[in-house]
C-alpha cells in the first residue's frame, strides 16, 4: 500500500524542519506534503525550499489545521491508498507509517491508525489514540501524562486518533467526508481529529491504535508559556474553536440516546468553561457569537450522516 504525508505549518519555528526530516527519513520512502499556512516565521522559508522530496503548497491566508489537511489531501500526486497528517511538532520514527500501513493492510475494516504518541524525552506519554469521557463527553487522549514505561503497549480499540500524528485509509476518508471535505473547513483547529474519528466509527469503520508506531510530540507548541489547561493559554480565536468545536462535532455524529439525557450537564459545564475562558480573555465572547453558524451547518449536516450508540464505541 502507497503511504503519503501531509504536514500542516502554520509559525512553527524550528519544529517544522525536523518534522520534514523526520518523514523523509520514512522507510520505506513515502510522499510527503506540507502545506504552509501563511507563516511569518522562519518555517515560512522551510516550507518555500523545502528538503528533496517534499511538495510545498503554500497558501496565501491561515486556514488552520482542517483547511491545511484538505489543501494537502487535494495536493497529493501519486493517489496513496494510506495518507497521514501530522503536526510540526510532532516528529515520527522511521517506521511510524510503516506500522500503520501494516495494520491496514492486515485488517480491511480499519479506517484509521492512532500512533504512541510520546512527549521529548520519551519519559512520558502524550497520546495512545483519542476517547471521550463517559458522562461530559470531553475528548481525553489515553495515556496523556502518564509515564510511558510498560503502559498501553498492547493494540487497542479507540475512538479516534490525535491529529497530530494520524493515519488513515484514504478509501475511508472518502467514505466519510461531509459535502467533499474530510475535515470541517470551518473548525480551523481542535476537535477536527476527534470529529474524523467519530464519523468513521459511525460509517462502520475502526480506529485503532497501533504501539510500534512511535513519535514524539511537544504538545502545546502553539500555546502561550504558563501551567495550567491550555485552553486558557489560546488566542482568544482558538479557545472560541475549542469550545464552539466541541458542540459541533457532538451536533454532528452523537446519537440521540446518548446525547439528549446528557444535554444538561454538557450546557451547564461547557457555559462555566466559557464563563471561565472570557473571564481570562473577554474578547472569547466576541469570537463565540461569530462561530455560532457552524453549529447550525453540524446540525444540518447531522441528517446525512448516521449516528451510533456509544456503547458500540470501545
Amino acid at each position: 500500500m502507497r503511504a503519503a504525508a501531509v504536514v500542516v505549518n502554520f509559525n512553527s519555528g524550528d519544529d517544522l524542519a525536523t518534522c520534514l526530516a523526520a518523514l523523509v527519513a520514512q522507510e520505506p520512502p513515502v510522499e510527503v506534503v506540507v502545506v504552509d499556512c501563511a507563516s511569518t516565521d522562519v518555517s515560512r522559508q522551510v516550507a518555500a525550499s523545502p528538503p528533496a522530496g517534499v511538495r510545498s503548497v503554500l497558501l496565501p491566508d491561515n486556514r488552520g489545521y482542517a483547511g491545511g489537511c484538505n489543501a494537502g489531501l487535494a495536493a497529493l500526486a501519486s493517489a496513496p491508498e494510506v495518507v497521514g497528517f501530522f503536526n510540526p511538532d510532532c516528529f515520527p520514527e522511521p517506521g511510524y507509517l510503516r506500522a500503520c500501513t501494516a495494520v491496514l493492510a492486515q485488517c480491511p475494516r480499519v479506517g484509521g491508525v492512532a500512533g504512541r504518541l510520546l512527549r521529548p524525552g520519551g519519559a512520558v506519554l502524550d497520546s495512545c489514540g483519542q476517547r471521550l469521557t463517559p458522562i461530559l463527553l470531553r475528548v481525553r487522549d489515553r495515556g496523556y501524562g502518564e509515564p510511558a514505561a510498560g503502559a498501553y503497549l498492547d493494540p487497542a480499540r479507540v475512538l479516534a486518533a490525535c491529529g497530530a500524528a494520524a493515519v488513515f485509509r484514504r478509501r475511508a476518508l472518502e467514505e466519510v467526508a461531509v459535502a467533499g471535505r474530510v475535515f470541517p473547513d470551518e473548525f480551523f483547529a481542535f476537535w477536527e481529529d476527534l470529529d474524523l474519528g467519530w464519523r468513521l466509527t459511525n460509517a462502520g469503520w475502526q480506529v485503532v491504535y497501533e504501539p510500534s508506531a512511535v513519535a514524539v510530540h511537544r504538545r502545546g507548541a502553539t500555546a502561550a508559556p504558563g501551567r495550567g489547561r491550555l485552553v486558557f493559554r489560546r488566542s482568544p480565536e482558538l479557545a472560541a474553536c475549542v469550545i464552539l468545536n466541541r458542540w459541533g462535532t457532538l451536533m454532528r455524529n452523537a446519537h440521540a440516546a446518548d446525547l439528549v439525557p446528557r444535554l444538561p450537564l454538557l450546557v451547564a459545564a461547557d457555559l462555566a468553561l466559557t464563563v471561565a475562558v472570557a473571564a481570562r480573555q473577554p474578547r472569547v465572547l466576541g469570537a463565540l457569537a461569530r462561530g455560532l453558524p457552524r453549529l447550525r451547518l453540524a446540525a444540518r449536516q447531522r441528517r446525512a450522516l448516521r449516528q451510533r450508540p456509544l456503547r458500540r464505541v470501545a
